[in-house]
């Protein structure tokens, strides 16, 4: 198993690109910044939409956090994949978890929603960002599920009010208090 240091060095190796590639395609693809979408489904000033993001980033987030205690408890599936994660994840601290959790969700919501999905729209962006959430075992097939629909959740988000910042938000807090949570049980 790869020591903490090598896990966090490897994620600034993955997100590093992965942000330059996402600022890099959607300003070549067409002229735009990656954190804002020209056509949002809601018509409203900028102020007005930031907040909403914002909002139901939050909303999503503490409801993702809530339920995930549950889901581990009362479901064999969440459980399974709760050993699994914590083999990888109980060796960090509290400093790499939120090093990790800030990167993958700012990188991740940078390239998907913000440079791919204004492209390839939400269901394939939902369905590449589930296909990039396999595991090297049948029991991450409940991860690859879960982060198709929690695409879907963010991209809707990125879709209603046109702003990044509110799946980002959401994809940093659930990763962070999600591996702690792993970390601490």
């Amino acid at each position: 198993m790869p020591s903490p240091t090598r896990i966090t060095t490897l994620a600034f190796v993955v997100y590093g690109p992965l942000t330059v590639g996402a600022l890099a395609w959607a300003w070549l693809g067409g002229g735009r910044f990656a954190w804002t979408l020209e056509t949002p489904w809601l018509s409203a000033p900028y102020s007005e939409r930031f907040a909403l993001s914002l909002g139901l980033g939050l909303v999503l987030a503490l409801v993702v956090v809530a339920m995930t205690p549950l889901l581990v408890e009362r479901t064999q599936w969440a459980r399974a994949l709760h050993v699994e994660l914590e083999a990888i994840i109980s060796p960090l601290s509290s400093a790499e978890i939120t090093t990790l959790a800030l990167a993958s969700g700012f990188a991740e919501e940078l390239f998907f929603r913000g440079a791919m999905q204004p492209v390839l729209g939400l269901l394939i962006t939902s369905v590449i960002f589930g296909a990039v959430h396999v595991g090297p075992k049948p029991v991450f097939f409940a991860w690859t599920t879960w982060a198709f629909v929690m695409g879907l959740l963010l991209g809707m988000i990125f879709e209603l009010t046109g702003v990044l910042w509110g799946p980002v938000l959401a994809h940093v807090w659930i990763n962070q208090r999600n591996m702690s949570f792993i970390r601490r049980h």
